[in-house]
């Protein structure tokens, strides 16, 4: 069996440079809802049987777009959500408030909608939803920071692949069971 993580194709959003939570709320949701800028795909040469896709509009634009058989939505597989670590006026950088969320995430501060642990849960929720697939060969579209525990968590089930630190967008992973 082939498992393939994609990560979506990148998402056509402006960022800009310096923030106050309520704007990094919103640009989070103006990211949720924006359009993919796709790119050239390789499906590996194998022939793939199924397509599990995050339900996320770029995730599922983008199993569209690199995908022509039967696609399956789910919430499992979708982004871990990122929310500021604490509410201010002050314009900080983007890239704290996107450190500061993962960092909280990380340690289970009450700020985030969603921990560690319910993040490993959901991704062997989904894992353990697929275990009859185990003679097809499955694509699973998914999200960057998301790919880290469900690749851990691949492995902790006997399957074999590359370690992905940073996953890029729009990029076949390939792994074997």
């Amino acid at each position: 069996m082939n498992i393939g993580l994609v990560r979506h194709f990148k998402v056509n959003c402006y960022t800009k440079m310096f923030m106050t939570s309520d704007e990094f709320k919103q640009w989070v949701k103006q990211y949720d809802n924006s359009d993919i800028i796709e790119n050239k795909f390789e499906m590996g040469n194998i022939i793939w049987y199924k397509c599990f896709s995050s339900d996320l509009s770029r995730a599922t634009k983008t199993s569209k777009s690199i995908f022509t058989g039967e696609i399956i939505k789910t919430q499992l597989l979708r982004e871990v959500p990122i929310a500021p670590i604490f509410n201010t006026n002050i314009k900080l950088p983007y890239i704290f408030w996107c450190i500061s969320g993962r960092f909280a995430w990380f340690f289970q501060h009450k700020s985030q909608v969603e921990n560690k642990k319910d993040t490993q849960r959901r991704a062997n929720e989904f894992l353990d939803s697929i275990k009859n697939e185990s003679k097809n060969n499955i694509l699973i579209v998914c999200h960057g920071f998301f790919m880290n525990t469900l690749q851990k968590e691949l492995k902790s089930r006997g399957v074999s692949g590359k370690n992905i630190k940073k996953p890029k967008n729009g990029t076949l992973y390939l792994y074997k069971k």
